[in-house]
């Protein structure tokens, strides 16, 4: 296990068949078993596998059982942005490449219709050279019962955009304002 948060755990793990290093995000069965999120798991991996932009964290795979559902996708092996900040400021030509990773993986996912939904520094994965890839398009939060995500614990909520902290419906605007 290299994580967890509030929906699951994920781990470190290697796809078999190609020999690669994978990260496995296992979903809390307690969620994963809902009526709602079994009805729309699957659209909405789906929707998410289709992304392509190259600072997007590709999904590989998806599968559910009755133990959790879970999601391969790219291991980065330079942490996250949130652990990358806690040690100071970025030169400013590092955050602006940075930013522009980013603005241009948002603008991939919006030309698609998929709004983020839960764009925070935690989200933000690097590799070994500082490159920004854009991961965990909210899947969970967006197939679950929202009374039930809206009592989840949060961390992040200085990055929710007025409108989600409210409880009103999200769009791209959302997603730029988190950016």
């Amino acid at each position: 296990m290299i994580g967890q948060g509030a929906f699951g755990e994920v781990y470190r793990a290697e796809q078999p068949g190609v020999g690669r290093p994978v990260a496995v995000k296992k979903i809390r069965s307690r969620f994963a078993n809902q009526p709602a999120f079994i009805r729309r798991f699957e659209a909405e991996a789906q929707l998410v596998a289709r992304l392509e932009h190259p600072h997007i964290v590709p999904l590989y795979d998806y599968w559910r059982d009755v133990h959790g559902a879970y999601l391969v996708m790219r291991w980065l092996r330079g942490g996250d942005l949130h652990q990358a900040l806690q040690g100071g400021p970025w030169a400013p030509q590092d955050a602006a490449r940075l930013l522009d990773q980013l603005a241009g993986a948002l603008a991939a996912a919006h030309r698609q219709d998929v709004v983020h939904r839960d764009f925070k520094p935690a989200n933000v994965l690097l590799d070994g050279d500082g490159n920004a890839y854009l991961a965990d398009f909210g899947i969970a939060a967006r197939i679950m019962d929202p009374t039930e995500v809206a009592l989840l614990p949060t961390s992040a909520a200085r990055y929710r955009a007025p409108e989600e902290v409210a409880g009103a419906p999200t769009d791209r605007r959302s997603d730029v304002y988190s950016l």
